[in-house]
């Protein structure tokens, strides 16, 4: 079991303060498994998903054909990923989860570093339990705190192979430096991104208060990072994060989210008198889940609010995201589903021109198709996906897909390993 823990441990990137962090997480890991009183008693669980997809993209040439791309090139639709949660559990009150990504396609932050196919993207104590089985508490690399799709993402949850673009898109403005507007607006023309609403791809490391009371439910997180840049840890500020959700029944609920922190990674370009944690980035959401019978409905939008300091004009610009998702069951195994999502810019002053202009070219996108439970691990999916942008060079994007997700749970069992970790002949 030891070695299993160093092997999980040796994991670890070597990025700069999140290097660090995770190396301090990596130490209270190991130290955890050494003085946990309970050491002797601890269990060892491991759930699997594995994706393979083929996709046919049209056109088939970037930057359109890295729409669903994440800033370290992962992507649903690319040939072979797999998902990785390993879970060790001291009592009912004391366990520590990963969430580890290996995408045959994944590059490091910095492309002159080479390629990363393997990495983790969350690990983290979870203290379960508490005030009566009201709260419940989560230090490390934590989930998204906001909207409902990131335990949705998962590809033995997710209907479909995308992801709603409030999760993912990369907006045309520059998050990591204070650029001007005609730069930005340059991205914008060339159909380039440089920031996001919520990059569910990199979770940020922090604390997280979740639990339920009576028919609400609360999820609470501070650390640091951004929704929209994981990377402005370097800044040294802080996001509060969160969302609160009402049960009106097991078939309907609905929530609020909202965040805040300080998005930009370097001081460049701001104003003078501006400090590097003055720009913030403000988001709010809303959802709704409906599930009846054979049809699941859920629905999600979002206002993005970042500061702009360095902008002649605007001291902050605007987006709207938003999807509704559906889900029918034809039969116990066999579904059809249909997400239809958009992101709206505000205008801005363009500098040049003095007109008015979109700081970026509005999106749709229809994403539907069928899902079929081939086998109690493996589910079938058969999808297209349409995106149509206002960008007058690049106005329409296809893609096909084709996925087989497997689903292993419990996998150590089926390696000869008991749920103690030791093997089981």
């Amino acid at each position: 079991m030891t070695r299993l823990v160093l092997c999980m441990a040796s994991f670890i990137s070597h990025n700069q303060w999140r290097t660090i962090m995770t190396q301090r997480f990596s130490l209270l890991f190991l130290i955890t498994l050494i003085v946990f009183p309970l050491v002797q008693a601890q269990h060892f669980y491991l759930d699997i998903n594995v994706d393979v997809t083929a996709s046919r993209f049209n056109p088939n040439v970037d930057p359109e054909r890295t729409i669903n791309t994440n800033f370290r090139d992962d992507d649903p639709f690319n040939p072979l990923r797999a998902k990785l949660f390993p879970t060790i559990k001291f009592n009912e009150t004391f366990t520590i989860e990963g969430d580890f990504l290996f995408d045959n396609k994944g590059k490091r932050f910095d492309r002159t570093k080479g390629n990363q196919p393997f990495r983790m993207d969350g690990l983290f104590l979870a203290v379960k339990g508490l005030l009566r089985n009201n709260l419940n508490l989560w230090f490390g690399k934590i989930p998204t705190p906001v909207g409902t799709f990131s335990p949705r993402s998962y590809s033995h949850v997710n209907p479909l192979i995308g992801w709603p673009l409030a999760y993912h898109y990369k907006i045309p403005y520059n998050v990591f430096t204070a650029s001007s507007e005609a730069s930005n607006l340059a991205l914008r023309d060339n159909n380039y991104g440089a920031g996001t609403s919520i990059y569910e791809a990199c979770w940020i490391t922090g604390i997280t208060a979740l639990g339920n009371v009576n028919n609400m439910e609360y999820m609470i997180a501070i650390g640091r990072g951004t929704l929209t840049n994981p990377e402005a840890s370097a800044n040294k500020g802080f996001q509060i994060a969160g969302r609160f959700g009402y049960k009106f029944s097991d078939n309907i609920k609905t929530g609020l989210s909202a965040g805040i922190a300080p998005y930009l990674e370097y001081s460049t370009g701001l104003p003078t008198g501006t400090s590097l944690r003055d720009p913030k980035h403000i988001i709010t959401g809303i959802d709704v889940a409906i599930h009846v019978s054979n049809i699941h409905l859920s629905a999600e939008g979002f206002y993005n609010s970042w500061d702009t300091p360095q902008y002649q004009n605007e001291k902050s610009i605007h987006a709207y995201t938003w999807y509704v998702e559906g889900q029918y069951f034809l039969f116990p195994d066999l579904y059809t589903a249909l997400r239809f999502d958009r992101i709206l810019y505000h205008d801005i002053t363009d500098p040049i021109t003095g007109q008015k202009t979109p700081w970026g070219y509005n999106v749709s996108r229809i994403e539907a198709g069928f899902g079929y439970k081939l086998l109690e691990q493996l589910t079938i999916k058969a999808i297209v996906q349409q995106n149509f942008l206002s960008n007058p060079n690049s106005n329409s994007i296809t893609i096909l897909g084709l996925q087989a997700a497997f689903r292993f749970e419990d996998f150590q069992t089926l390696v000869g390993w008991d749920a103690k970790g030791q093997p089981s002949y």
